[in-house]
């Protein structure tokens, strides 16, 4: 048997906490933990955010349709994490109008929406700009597609302008630079407690192990499986439910917002603004297994709810769509429910953690990305709980100073020629005063009309944000892969050669 590769000191790496799973959970254990000064190691078999995490609407939001089934104080709790990331990333992330149209699929008429926005925004200790009801005229005004004769009301949210999988490497960012060590493309193969686990861990041919005091078990839909192999069973279970997005080539909305519409199931569907692209979804299919895929019955399905809720010249067709994005909301039950007896749509996406203190495991199993300074905090409470000594981690996350915002747009204006606002905002919001060190004193060069990226940030994120493939860097840590078909990135000729020089 060959022996383990092990340090150049030839001793085992021994850390505090081991993060089995860098989607969002993942990611924010890994920020508080190293922050409160925690050796850590993060390991996922894929890329950071590289499964669930990459598949979401991209908002932020406090679950209004969670008012529907009375779950008031998750309604809550869910609003003040929206309001406390949306005051930690300004940038990062924006407020966004929802203008939902009153339709016959609608469980309520004008009235009863009016004051069910209202009630929404004040459990929302009016963290968001104020709700608003409209006429069926005026509603058709604010927008054309929308058919005539409906009425409609607007509530606010909020959106991640970028994408879902780089707002959560941010906290990959953060935890790095407090000391952890993150490895993507890494798995979990095999574990074993005395006192302290010892963890087998495999990066392609290459198999190691590592020490750690406690392990934190965030593997997602996956959680389960981990469970098992760390011999620490959980009271609560998972059940998945599928949900799949189409980007069109074109944009719906005639302003800068989401509408909703209630589908022919009564649930929300949405159609988001994608930069100069729309999205349109989502469903909610029940399924026995993680891995999905975007099927035909999904396409018709999310098709034929667009076209019944617009007013379109032409219906919205298959050969419109330019990129999809299919997974799973691993959805929390007690234990031993099969979630047979529950109504499918309604489970909230609540998360729950349970803690193991025998073996020294945290789990995390469901949750939002809305949530996510929630789950941070309480895996350090759970960790305290085992004794561990945990420094104050005092402000963990958010995007940090804005003071130079107004010299980065002036500086971006004197060196492109291209759209200008849109490069320095794209570039200020996903680097910050890192964006500096991007630009440089050379000319910017625009990749793509519409997207806002640049030859000079394509090669920073490619050699410093831990790319392994060309999806890492084009579908996780920049949308382009979501913005735009495969056919227009193979015929952007300076894409290309710029991929070829950095070897993706």
């Amino acid at each position: 048997m060959a022996k383990q590769n092990q340090t150049k000191s030839n001793k085992i790496e021994q850390f505090d906490v081991a993060i089995i799973g860098a989607g969002i959970n993942g990611a924010v254990a890994a920020a508080a933990l190293s922050a409160a000064g925690q050796k850590v190691l993060l390991v996922d078999k894929g890329d950071f955010a590289g499964f669930t995490s990459q598949e979401s609407s991209n908002l932020v939001w406090g679950g209004i349709k969670y008012l529907q089934t009375y779950e008031f104080w998750l309604v809550f709790k869910l609003c003040l994490a929206r309001n406390k990331l949306m005051r930690a990333y300004p940038n990062q992330i924006k407020e966004i109008g929802f203008l939902a149209s009153l339709g016959p699929t609608a469980p309520f008429g004008r009235l009863l929406g009016a004051f069910g926005t209202l009630f929404y925004w004040a459990i929302g200790l009016l963290g968001t700009t104020p709700p608003s009801t409209y006429s069926a005229k005026k509603a058709k005004e604010l927008e054309p597609n929308l058919i005539t004769g409906r009425k409609a009301v607007k509530y606010f949210d909020a959106q991640l302008p970028d994408n879902d999988s780089r707002f959560v490497y941010d906290f990959i960012r953060h935890a790095k630079s407090r000391g952890a060590d993150v490895r993507n493309y890494t798995e979990l193969t095999s574990a074993s407690f005395d006192g302290v686990w010892e963890l087998g861990i495999t990066a392609g041919k290459k198999k190691s192990t590592v020490k750690a005091k406690s392990v934190v078990n965030a593997a997602g839909p996956y959680a389960q499986n981990v469970s098992q192999l760390l011999g620490s069973k959980t009271n609560a279970g998972l059940v998945f439910s599928k949900g799949i997005h189409l980007v069109l080539n074109r944009k719906l909305t005639e302003k800068y917002q989401v509408l909703a519409f209630w589908d022919e199931e009564g649930r929300l569907f949405y159609v988001l603004p994608m930069g100069d692209r729309s999205m349109i979804g989502t469903t909610d299919t029940r399924v026995d297994k993680p891995e999905t895929k975007t099927n035909k019955d999904d396409i018709d399905f999310v098709l034929r709810q667009i076209n019944a809720q617009l007013e379109l010249a032409q219906p919205i067709t298959e050969d419109q769509i330019v990129s999809n994005r299919s997974g799973v909301r691993p959805l929390v039950v007690e234990n031993g429910d099969s979630g047979d007896n529950q109504d499918w749509h309604a489970l909230s996406r609540k998360h729950a953690i349970e803690a193991n203190r025998d073996r020294q495991v945290v789990t995390i199993l469901g949750g939002k990305l809305t949530d996510c300074l929630n789950v941070g905090e309480e895996v350090i409470d759970e960790l305290k709980g085992f004794g561990m000594q945990l420094e104050d981690p005092g402000t963990w996350f958010g995007e940090g100073s804005q003071e130079r915002k107004t010299e980065f747009f002036a500086k971006v204006a004197s060196q492109t020629t291209g759209d200008e606002d849109l490069i320095a905002t794209g570039l200020w919001r996903r680097h910050g005063n890192k964006a500096f060190d991007i630009i440089g004193e050379q000319k910017l060069e625009d990749i793509f009309d519409g997207l806002g990226i640049t030859a000079q940030e394509i090669s920073y994120i490619a050699e410093s944000e831990d790319v392994v493939t060309r999806e890492d860097l084009l579908r996780r840590r920049l949308p382009v892969m979501m913005a735009r078909g495969e056919k227009e990135i193979a015929s952007n000729k300076k894409l290309q050669k710029l991929l070829v020089e950095l070897g993706l």
